[in-house]
């Protein structure tokens, strides 16, 4: 390693908004984005949202049709 690449990796070692210098550039820390609660939203938690929702309907008309019970959170709607 040479000295100016030791001296970066420490420098970046002591610096928590930085990771680390690769060929003299500081790069830094990942961080949560807009863009990235975004691609969150939009890729999990919609699909998980959507899933559930099927199963809860699912439930519903197998527990309104079979038994007398419901157990899904349709019944509170009607």
């Amino acid at each position: 390693m040479t000295q100016k690449a030791t001296q970066s990796a420490d420098n970046a070692a002591s610096r928590p908004e930085t990771v680390a210098a690769i060929r003299g550039y500081r790069i830094p820390k990942r961080r949560f984005t807009r863009w990235a609660l975004y691609y969150f939203l939009l890729y999990v938690v919609l699909p998980v949202l959507a899933v559930s929702l099927l199963f809860d309907a699912v439930l519903y008309f197998v527990f309104t049709r079979f038994t007398d019970h419901c157990w899904a959170l349709f019944c509170l709607f009607g």
